[in-house]
């Protein structure tokens, strides 16, 4: 999977709901209702900060406030010859596996398989996000998910100027 406009149109609902939903006998429960009976409100409350991120902006970039320190990102600077783009690509890199380190992904309920949709959905509110946030800049989303299975599912962003017809 990868993707530079990120889009989660083909929705597939995640095996612990598919099996929460059979067990109350009820399949006209949508994921509403197990945020609501499973007291999910704390958790779509943290999750905020996932899908809709803090920015700075710094020497012409932007960066996700939980990522960015000056040092590191001067370090990236000197280390990337200035090449925002890249910089911004490599500090705003979020590794799915790494935010849920201590979540099992491998047990029954497959939460791991469930990743790559929510790296979409993350991908999607980002580009919005990012983009009403920063309209004079052209946002690129990525989403990726690793061959090889060595990051999992990520996303990161970087940002151009826009161009303007005018100039």
């Amino acid at each position: 999977m990868s993707s530079s406009k990120p889009v989660w149109s083909e929705r597939e609902l995640p095996m612990f709901f598919r099996r929460w939903r059979t067990d109350w006998q009820d399949e006209g429960l949508s994921p509403d209702s197990y945020l609501d009976f499973e007291g999910g409100l704390r958790f779509v409350l943290a999750a905020a900060w996932l899908f809709c991120p803090e920015t700075v902006e710094y020497r012409g970039c932007v960066f996700l406030k939980e990522n960015f320190g000056q040092g590191s990102v001067d370090d990236w600077f000197a280390n990337l010859e200035d090449d925002r783009r890249r910089i911004e690509r490599v500090v705003n890199h979020i590794e799915l596996w790494s935010v849920f380190g201590n979540t099992p992904l491998t047990d029954d309920d497959r939460l791991g398989e469930e990743l790559p949709q929510l790296a979409l959905a993350l991908g999607e509110c980002w580009q919005g996000i990012l983009s009403a946030r920063y309209p004079d800049r052209e946002i690129t989303v990525e989403v990726s998910d690793e061959g090889d299975g060595s990051y999992g599912p990520t996303v990161t962003f970087w940002t151009f100027p826009a161009v303007s017809a005018f100039e």
